[in-house]
C-alpha cells in the first residue's frame, strides 16, 4: 500500500507538471520486440517501461491532468489504458508471462491500480 501511495503521489506530481507543459510521454524499452503506442490530446502525462520480450502497451488520453504508468517485465504481456476526462490516474504493473490488462476511465478523479504477476496466481 505504501508503494501505491508513493506511486500515485509521483503520478500526481507529473500530472500537475503536464498541465502546464501540455502532453508528456516517456518510454523506456529494454529487450526484444517490445511495442508501445501513446496518443494524447489535451495536457496529460504517460510513462511506459518495458523489459523482456514481445510486451505491448497502448495508452490513450484525452482531457487534462490525466496520468498513466505502465510497467511490464517478462514476455508477452499486453496492456491498454484509456482515459477521458480530467485528473484520472492509472497504474498497471505486469511481471511474468502472458498477462493482459484493459483499464478504461471516464470522468474526473478516477484512480486505478492493476498488478499481475506469475507469483500471485498461476494461469493455464
Amino acid at each position: 500500500m505504501k508503494k501505491f501511495i508513493v506511486a500515485i503521489a509521483a503520478i500526481s506530481t507529473f500530472a500537475a507538471g503536464a498541465v502546464s507543459a501540455q502532453n508528456v510521454s516517456i518510454v523506456d524499452q529494454y529487450g526484444l520486440g517490445n511495442g508501445q503506442l501513446t496518443v494524447q490530446s489535451g495536457a496529460n502525462f504517460a510513462y511506459t517501461g518495458q523489459t523482456g520480450g514481445f510486451n505491448g502497451s497502448i495508452t490513450g488520453q484525452n482531457g487534462t491532468g490525466n496520468a498513466a504508468a505502465t510497467l511490464q517485465a517478462g514476455v508477452g504481456n499486453g496492456s491498454i489504458t484509456a482515459q477521458a476526462g480530467h485528473l484520472n490516474g492509472a497504474e498497471t504493473w505486469q511481471s511474468g508471462t502472458g498477462h493482459l490488462s484493459d483499464t478504461n476511465q471516464l470522468g474526473v478523479g478516477n484512480m486505478s491500480l492493476t498488478i499481475q504477476s506469475d507469483g500471485v496466481s498461476p494461469h493455464p
